[in-house]
């Protein structure tokens, strides 16, 4: 493609591990973007299992993706392959930093560790601000996109801009990859008394138009598909990594408010979500959640709360009980020391030593 004059330049970052598949089948969907003027930066969080290999081996044209054909069948995405060979720089996370310029398209970055999800976008975020980025988009490895996604929400920032307004970040509407016309999510809603979260239009139809949405104080944009400005992140600060994985994207969305930032969803760019894909959960029951993102997702409850609602600590507390007892209804025995280890995690402020290799 012919970089386009005028045009915002886009840094869209993906972050993979271990699932060079579905990263493949999203590299597919962004290069058929209508958009000309964005970079892809695709963070391995060291995977070892070859993930940057196969995905070269891709961009090479030596390797092809597998398709669900019923997803192509009753969506407007095409399943025809982009033209190969396609260009890329091959770094690590250390080389990247004497990159004098960026021609290529695509960049495949080696992280030397996991990083976790805030670590691994905020690895791409730092290489997109000193490359002159002017939006970044923070997007799932297991999501696919439509043609004219990215074209709808620069085109939705450039007029808040014209308008004065402090837009920050944009949600897309997310609607999933096996069930295409529904929903599930166009923004998403934290309930502070019990530490959880809502998605807003969950299972709704995907031709729901919200005439009546209401963007509340505790809402905020889901972390499969964030786009900002560089000037949010050069303002509000990158990620915290202090999460691993889980409450991200609600910490930056209250530090962005903190600093008058606004939040808004641009229902026109949809994005095909294999939910729970990229961290090894289930697209249908969290019974099947892995131990890593149920350590993630009971610890960082409490850290959010004793952050921005420490009213409501104790309450979340005693939310843990509940949080045991489906362990114990779903027989996850095993579970029950993993909620205790999380929670001396979160009294100590530290990282879970976990094996996730």
């Amino acid at each position: 493609m012919v970089k386009a004059t005028g045009e915002p330049l886009v840094y869209i970052i993906l972050v993979n591990y271990k699932n060079w598949q579905d990263t493949a089948e999203c590299l597919e969907s962004l290069f058929k973007l209508s958009y000309h003027n964005y970079k892809v930066v695709v963070v391995d969080n060291d995977s070892k299992n070859n993930s940057v290999t196969y995905l070269k081996n891709w961009a090479e044209g030596l390797l092809s993706v597998s398709y669900d054909e019923q997803f192509y069948t009753s969506t407007p995405i095409s399943s025809s392959p982009i033209s190969k060979p396609i260009s890329y720089i091959h770094a690590d996370s250390e080389s990247i930093h004497t990159l004098n310029s960026i021609e290529k398209r695509l960049l495949l970055i080696e992280s030397k560790k996991n990083l976790g999800f805030a670590g691994g976008n905020n690895l791409g975020c730092k290489l997109a601000l000193a490359h002159n980025a002017d939006y970044i988009w923070l997007l799932n490895n297991d999501t696919v996109v439509e043609q004219e996604s990215l074209t709808h929400m620069v085109a939705r920032f450039e007029v808040s801009k014209s308008k004065k307004e402090q837009l920050g970040m944009l949600g897309s509407k997310l609607l999933y990859y096996h069930t295409p016309n529904l929903i599930q999510a166009i923004l998403g809603r934290y309930k502070p008394f019990t530490a959880s979260t809502e998605h807003i239009g969950l299972n709704k139809a995907s031709c729901t138009t919200f005439d009546n949405l209401k963007i509340e104080d505790d809402d905020y944009v889901v972390g499969a598909s964030m786009f900002v400005s560089a000037e949010f992140v050069k303002e509000v600060g990158l990620m915290s990594e202090a999460y691993f994985l889980y409450f991200e994207e609600i910490d930056w969305v209250k530090r962005g408010a903190a600093k008058n930032f606004k939040i808004d969803i641009c229902l026109k760019a949809n994005i095909y979500h294999k939910e729970g894909a990229a961290i090894g959960g289930s697209t249908k029951e969290n019974n099947n959640k892995s131990e890593l993102s149920d350590f993630y997702s009971i610890r960082n409850r409490l850290i959010i709360t004793k952050k921005y609602y420490p009213r409501f600590l104790y309450p979340v507390y005693l939310s843990l009980i509940a949080v045991a007892a489906n362990r114990v209804r779903r027989k996850q025995f095993s579970r029950i020391p993993l909620i205790l280890k999380a929670f001396k995690s979160f009294k100590k402020n530290t990282l879970w030593k976990a094996q996730i290799d």
